[in-house]
């Protein structure tokens, strides 16, 4: 249920209108995200990567293989995440930790840490994400040299209206 609820939100999302829209609100969604992931690392006594190259559910033990998100989402999603590969492994990680999740329901808590990335192309925004930044696209920059420190201790952004 939690893969399919993953692929449905992904699904609902106007893959036609992504990165149209232009708010200076989205620097906010990508700063609780970042905030969201150190507290993962936190929260796990775990030592932190980039955020590029965090694959949440093999951190928490998941041996399959990464998800093809080809084969869960719909063509538009695909063809928009195909030009970004990192961009693109964000979202499958997403799709994978739901996947883990129905088997370990424990930690399906961590889905959250993706739900900022999900909202801002919800919103029309847009993002791309490299080993060392992070970027709302025409909104805002997050160098993510020294990113788990950075967000650690930020407090949280309630984002539940956006």
């Amino acid at each position: 249920m939690l893969l399919e609820n993953a692929v449905s939100k992904l699904n609902s999302i106007n893959w036609g209108s992504v990165g149209t829209v232009i708010s200076e609100e989205d620097a906010n969604l990508g700063y609780e995200f970042l905030r969201r992931m150190a507290q993962f690392y936190k929260v796990e006594q775990l030592k932190p990567m980039p955020p590029a190259f965090t694959n949440v559910a093999k951190l928490l033990g998941d041996q399959e293989e990464e998800l093809d998100i080809s084969a869960y989402c719909s063509s538009d999603a695909v063809a928009y995440l195909n030009q970004n590969s990192y961009v693109k492994r964000i979202f499958e990680y997403y799709l994978q930790l739901a996947n883990y999740s129905e088997e370990r329901p424990g930690i399906s808590q961590y889905l959250e840490i993706y739900e900022p990335l999900i909202k801002l192309f919800e919103r029309g925004g847009a993002f791309t994400i490299k080993p060392l930044s992070l970027e709302i696209i025409k909104v805002s920059h997050f160098p993510l040299n020294n990113w788990y420190e950075k967000f650690v201790d930020k407090n949280p952004i309630d984002i539940n209206n956006f």
